[in-house]
């Protein structure tokens, strides 16, 4: 949540139009109870080992979604936040992405075609087997939806 005021400035301040100067103030961006400011957004891990589709209903019941990084810069401090909540270089965290629709299109919950992936080394290589993101220490890999086993947690973010 970003908090933000409009402050008007007095009469004598007009633009070209007659109409009274302003500006809009923003405090740095709040995050709630159990949320932390990581890049400019709010993150949350959820732990427990679900399938990619639990972890995004996980996270709309917390308030959010699964998250997704927009940058390289974003995605270091988010795998950096995760190893800070000690989550460990092997084990595997659900954000959003999905290629399931159709093959190589990577596409978010919301249907909006994904631009930025970071993705590590070949990946992705999973073919339709694998249609999901996952994080993994400071890896970015596709993954089989339904998996669970690898999984300790979803990373939300509102």
């Amino acid at each position: 949540m970003l908090i933000c005021t409009v402050i008007y400035f007095s009469k004598i301040m007009l633009n070209r139009s007659g109409v009274p100067k302003f500006a809009i103030i923003c405090l740095k961006q709040v995050c709630g109870v159990d949320w932390s400011l990581v890049y400019d957004s709010c993150f949350r891990l959820l732990r427990g080992s679900v399938t990619q589709s639990t972890a995004q209903n996980n996270c709309i019941e917390k308030g959010g979604s699964l998250a997704l990084a927009s940058s390289a810069e974003e995605l270091a401090a988010v795998q950096a936040f995760i190893q800070s909540e000690g989550i460990g270089p092997d084990d595997g965290v659900w954000v959003d992405g999905s290629d399931a629709e159709t093959e190589g299109v990577w596409r978010t919950a919301s249907g909006e075609v994904m631009t930025y992936f970071g993705w590590t080394g070949d990946e992705p290589n999973g073919g339709t087997n694998e249609n999901c993101i996952r994080l993994r220490g400071d890896r970015v890999y596709d993954d089989g939806c339904d998996v669970t086993h690898k999984f300790v947690a979803a990373l939300c973010e509102l």
